[in-house]
């Protein structure tokens, strides 16, 4: 079955923006780690990416590209293409002129769970791009598939209007009704990490500042003269 939905229910920009300023690392440790941060197959296009954006969700037909041609004239300025075509490396779904049509019309960036093209152009365009590998085989034409239905990308569940945040070390997802809770904590933790860091300048270790000597305490940790032999 196809869907196409156009109602999004999409976060307050100032909120999806903040997270501009926020590291993946950090959303997924605020959120417990808790399934929402996409697998290492999917790679950013090239280093020193940032993406802070809302997801319009996009299921295509591994091969095929014509309803992700549709998606981009539904999404908004400041969302994100999230497309899952189920992990398909042997066809680059989309490539520099699809994504220079996101770039002008001010999306936040493509990210798909397949194979895009052209990607010396992308990154020179600068246009934020994640997807799990380059083909330059071409994509079909022919299947409707859906858009703003729940998708699964990178072993994530996403859904329109969740806020997706990558960077070089890869993608965190924040689901939409959540943001303005996960955003605090981000801050609060940030905050957090400058106090540890002036700490460890005057020589102390995370390894005690953090606790981890009484964990470690706690362990059941032999020499090897209480070791079996």
């Amino acid at each position: 079955m196809h869907t196409i939905e156009h109602e999004v229910q999409r976060p307050d920009r100032e909120i999806v923006e903040a997270f501009e300023d926020v590291p993946s690392t950090i959303v997924s440790d605020v959120t417990g780690n808790i399934g929402l941060t996409m697998d290492a197959g999917i790679e950013p296009a090239y280093d020193g990416v940032e993406l802070a954006g809302t997801a319009i969700t996009v299921n295509a037909s591994p091969g095929d590209n014509l309803i992700i041609h549709k998606a981009i004239t539904m999404a908004e300025p400041g969302d994100v293409l999230v497309i899952d075509c189920d992990g398909y490396t042997d066809t680059g779904h989309l490539g520099e002129l699809m994504c220079k049509s996101c770039q002008v019309n001010d999306l936040a960036g493509v990210v798909i769970d397949g194979a895009y093209r052209d990607s010396r152009e992308i990154a020179e365009m600068e246009f934020p791009v994640y997807g799990r590998g380059t083909n330059p085989q071409g994509p079909l034409k022919q299947d409707p598939g859906s858009v703003n239905v729940t998708i699964s990308v990178g072993g994530v569940s996403v859904d329109p209007g969740d806020i997706v945040v990558g960077d070089d070390d890869g993608l965190a997802v924040i689901p939409g009704s959540g943001a303005a809770e996960v955003l605090e904590r981000s801050r609060e933790k940030l905050d957090a990490e400058d106090t540890v860091r002036d700490e460890l300048v005057q020589g102390e270790y995370l390894f005690e500042l953090n606790g981890y000597d009484e964990l470690f305490e706690d362990l059941n940790v032999v020499g090897p003269e209480d070791s079996i032999q």
